[in-house]
């Protein structure tokens, strides 16, 4: 990597599972010329691990927390958050977001243009499916008062 690029190290919302929205995401990260970029989301679920039982869930809330600490921004994918049984997750990775101060950038469903308002009061700010403008409204957030002391 040369001086002049940054490193973006990126959480993509997940619920442990790998959904058609992150892995277009990520490729469409990965084919932006000049991006260097680390995706902190690495959907994972073990089967035999119960999340509704007080270890299970610990061990996803830290998990979670892990994946989340060293980022400079979380992606809400629209996606996945219209996803019943995945909003628990994504509530608890947007709390986890607000409470380590970083950015959120909201991302509509794949073939959506805008996320829906419920994603939109979440985010910073919403973008298309477009990497740079994914990025350039990433580094706008950052560049705000209240995310400047952010990683």
């Amino acid at each position: 990597m040369t001086a002049d690029r940054k490193m973006y190290d990126l959480f993509i919302t997940h619920a442990w599972r790998y959904h058609e929205d992150w892995t277009q995401l990520s490729e469409m990260l990965d084919k932006l010329p000049g991006l260097a970029w680390r995706n902190f989301s690495l959907p994972w679920h073990d089967p035999a691990m119960d999340p509704n039982s007080e270890v299970g869930g610990k061990f996803i809330y830290d998990a979670l927390e892990v994946q989340i600490i060293p980022v400079h921004g979380v992606i809400l994918l629209a996606g996945v958050y219209a996803v019943r049984s995945a909003r628990r997750w994504l509530d608890l990775e947007v709390e986890m977001a607000r409470s380590h101060n970083k950015p959120i950038i909201g991302v509509p469903a794949i073939g959506q243009t805008e996320a829906p308002e419920e994603v939109k009061a979440l985010c910073d700010a919403t973008v298309g499916w477009d990497a740079a403008t994914l990025v350039a409204a990433l580094d706008q957030v950052r560049s705000e008062p209240k995310y400047s002391s952010a990683r």
